[in-house]
């Protein structure tokens, strides 16, 4: 079975981007090339992937979910000025550049965010044990016997059966429960609103076993009708009872959206770009065009060189789990052609 480091783009290229500040040659940042690059190395390093693909956020990749909820991460602003966004996207592009002649697999496509091509991805590659790396906890969801969630500041990757903390108070809970757990207390990451009145104190005070045991949202609203029925009638009770969100929302139409904008089993993306990443999955790439030249030339002009050390072969050191993912591509296209 193939293993396959499946990249959050655009969480790898934020990250680097605020995080190395200080990497500058010739008057240019490339503190999110670098970054992105040694991320990736690393992982070849410590786990020896056979395949590695990278999902960016399309242009305008919010559109399909403000479809259903126009409030969709209606509170995130975009800190960068003109200048410092026009940079952020030179460094993109040259991420990009390096990643065609590493052989690593991308795509990203208009109107749609990358989680739900990850999702898709990982759903659908049946053959592949993966990975996914990312800082976005959106993706823990996506936890399963054949998928395991790397998040950047974490030392391990999430895996099967795995707890995850949430938020900042006590709840520990297994990744099976994870869609549950945003569906009922909402995201306000992503602006999405929760049952009004109902917190993860409330959640957990009648609702232990969702630490230890797969829950249902049938199930939730079930226990929820019976312990009211008993004489409980705390308000974040009745709201749940009764779907009603802080944001208007009530009844089914609280629980639909909130699945619709948070589960991703059932992505939102159309079936010609589940086409299109099924030859992700299936296709062996074209080694034409690609060289080691390329590369050279790339990290003389962006400054790579002034990071490592003053070795004359440091260069193939730091790229060699590059260069061997290189050549395991080479020789699958050839055994396949």
């Amino acid at each position: 079975m193939l293993k396959t480091l499946v990249v959050d783009g655009n969480s790898l290229l934020q990250t680097g981007f605020h995080g190395v500040k200080d990497y500058y040659h010739n008057g240019k940042h490339f503190g999110a090339i670098f970054y992105f690059l040694n991320t990736i190395k690393r992982q070849l390093e410590n786990f020896d992937y056979d395949k590695v693909v990278v999902f960016w956020d399309g242009k305008n990749n919010h559109s399909e979910r403000r479809k259903i909820y126009p409030q969709y991460k209606s509170k995130k602003k975009n800190r960068l000025d003109k200048e410092s966004l026009n940079d952020l996207f030179r460094q993109k592009n040259r991420i990009s550049q390096y990643l065609e002649e590493f052989f690593i697999r991308q795509a990203g496509y208009t109107n749609y965010e990358a989680d739900d091509c990850i999702a898709y991805y990982t759903n659908n590659s049946l053959n592949e044990e993966k990975t996914i790396i990312t800082n976005d906890n959106d993706l823990v969801q996506l936890v399963s016997e054949k998928t395991s969630v790397f998040l950047t500041r974490n030392n391990n990757p999430i895996k099967y059966l795995d707890k995850v903390k949430i938020g900042k108070g006590p709840l520990n809970i297994p990744t099976v429960n994870v869609v549950l757990h945003k569906i009922l207390l909402g995201d306000n990451s992503d602006n999405i609103k929760g049952i009004q009145y109902f917190g993860q104190k409330t959640l957990l005070k009648h609702f232990p076993e969702i630490q230890e045991e797969e829950l249902t949202l049938k199930f939730i609203l079930n226990r929820t009708k019976e312990i009211i029925s008993e004489g409980n009638k705390e308000r974040g009770l009745l709201n749940l009872r009764d779907g009603i969100s802080s944001d208007g929302r009530c009844g089914e139409d609280f629980f639909d959206v909130n699945t619709k904008l948070i589960d991703l089993n059932n992505v939102l993306i159309s079936n010609e770009i589940k086409e299109e990443i099924n030859l992700l999955i299936t296709e062996t790439l074209d080694p034409q065009g690609r060289n080691n030249e390329n590369v050279l030339k790339m990290m003389k002009e962006d400054g790579i060189f002034k990071v490592l050390p003053k070795h004359n072969d440091e260069w193939t050191k730091f790229f060699e789990p590059l260069l061997k993912l290189k050549n395991k591509e080479i020789n699958y296209h050839n055994k396949i052609n």
